[in-house]
């Protein structure tokens, strides 16, 4: 009841309280004995009395409340004043020390609700049931609210990290050609190679140096064939060109979908079967056809059967792993269609159209060199489908 009534409401409660003469200045020894016995048995009185008292004041006559309402609405005195002053300083130093007592002994939790005027907020924590023994390991929901404590206090702290390399950012938003640099191949790890004993001399003119048992792979060289093979795949799909991505590990699955679904291309990410480009008749057989216009939208026409039985095979093969798809290889070769490789110390350059020197088994490096190539598809598509559009308007 205290704690919703203010301090001046409370103030003029005590004057109300004690005997109107009181109030007067002139007063003889007899009543002042008397005002000081009456003083005495207002320190003697205790909060439960107070609060009593306040609970009988529920049920006040109308008469007597008119009474009350005429003392409070009375202007404070001097000495009143300087009682208030006194009253909050009291009250201010009581919950300092409160608080602080709380915050270095947070394990006394029954102290902590017996006090009022206790912001919750100051509580270390506030929700915490029970704590454990300083032997103990913390329970789990002591973990989480000190997590929660820490997270709200000290976890915003510190420096602010920037222009920071993400891995995964390589395959739902790739750079373009013009965005990449030394650095982000490098943060990739393009330039390791493989170990020396795996050297092959074909690759010699891709070798910067030779680093703890490994070669390093000349990264300006690598940058150099990287433009030139998106300035191929542009073309390539942007004259409307099937492009083909071979990659035959599980962990490139993902990128490749996202590759292709970029470019508008297709993707192999199993196996390669022997004879896709070298017996098409048979193959292909069993592929189904459709009909496409200029803005690679199906038109719905019935194929005839020569149509349906004509030979399909990619414009462009990128392979992002030739040491292990030399098949795939060998078929693009008699079938002259150009090839895109990842060329390892390892792998042989001459079976590739295009080769771009880099590492081949690092899953950053690959996610990065097929999300920029596919990049280069998308502008190229882009490209056409606005030609197409202008077309349309004109």
């Amino acid at each position: 009841m205290l704690r919703s009534i203010s301090l001046k409401l409370s103030t003029r409660l005590k004057c109300f309280f004690l005997p109107k003469r009181l109030n007067h200045t002139g007063v003889n020894k007899s009543q002042q004995l008397h005002s000081n016995k009456i003083v005495n048995e207002i320190n003697n009185v205790t909060n439960e009395d107070i609060l009593t008292k306040l609970k009988s004041l529920r049920s006040v006559p109308v008469d007597e409340g008119k009474e009350i309402k005429d003392v409070l609405n009375q202007p404070l005195t001097k000495k009143e004043l300087e009682l208030d002053e006194e009253l909050t300083n009291f009250l201010n130093e009581f919950k300092h020390s409160q608080t602080h007592i709380t915050t270095s002994n947070p394990t006394n939790t029954t102290n902590t609700q017996n006090i009022p005027n206790l912001n919750t907020s100051t509580v270390p924590f506030p929700f915490l049931k029970s704590l454990t023994k300083p032997e103990e390991p913390y329970s789990s929901q002591e973990l989480y609210l000190r997590q929660l404590n820490h997270a709200r206090t000290t976890a915003s702290l510190g420096a602010k990290i920037k222009d920071t390399y993400q891995p995964h950012m390589d395959t739902t938003t790739p750079p373009n050609i013009e965005e990449t640099t030394i650095q982000k191949l490098m943060a990739a790890n393009v330039h390791l190679g493989q170990s020396t004993s795996l050297y092959r001399s074909s690759t010699q003119r891709f070798i910067y140096g030779e680093y703890d048992g490994l070669h390093i792979i000349d990264l300006n060289q690598t940058l150099q064939y990287l433009k030139r093979a998106c300035s191929v795949v542009e073309g390539i799909a942007e004259n409307g060109g099937i492009i083909l991505l071979l990659g035959t590990r599980p962990q490139w699955k993902v990128p490749l979908q996202s590759a292709a679904r970029r470019m508008n291309a297709y993707f192999v990410s199993t196996r390669w079967i022997p004879g896709t480009l070298t017996n098409p008749t048979e193959l292909s057989r069993i592929w189904s056809k459709q009909e496409i216009d200029e803005n690679d939208i199906p038109t719905g026409r019935t194929l005839t059967h020569d149509e349906m039985s004509c030979i399909v095979k990619p414009d462009l093969l990128i392979v992002l792993n030739p040491t292990e798809n030399r098949n795939a290889l060998y078929e693009a070769m008699k079938t002259r269609v150009p090839t895109i490789g990842i060329i390892d110390t390892d792998s042989e350059p001459s079976l590739v159209t295009y080769p771009i020197p880099g590492n081949d088994d690092s899953n950053r490096s690959v996610n990065l060199l097929l999300g920029i190539l596919s990049k280069a598809g998308e502008r190229g598509l882009n490209k056409r489908l606005k030609q197409n559009s202008k077309k349309r308007t004109i």
